[in-house]
């Protein structure tokens, strides 16, 4: 039991270490929240995307010219 107590002692009455931030805490919490709601904008700013219509192609033959022939009508 002596052991123990004597091992707590010692831990106890050595240097703590500290390590020094480069900034003050808060601006890392500050930091943080403007990080997130920038994300936050860009998710919702591409909400849209997915719901646009898909562009039509050039070369679509909406009179089924291909079904008679081959021939394109004059339109």
């Amino acid at each position: 039991m002596q052991n123990l107590t004597a091992a707590v002692t010692v831990a106890a009455e050595e240097a703590h270490v500290v390590n020094e931030l480069i900034a003050p805490d808060w601006v890392f919490g500050v930091g943080s929240f403007v990080l997130l709601l920038l994300m936050l904008a860009a998710t919702m700013s591409l909400g849209s995307v997915s719901k646009r219509l898909p562009v039509p192609a050039a070369e679509v033959d909406v009179h089924g010219a291909a079904g008679r022939g081959g021939r394109r009508s004059g339109h």
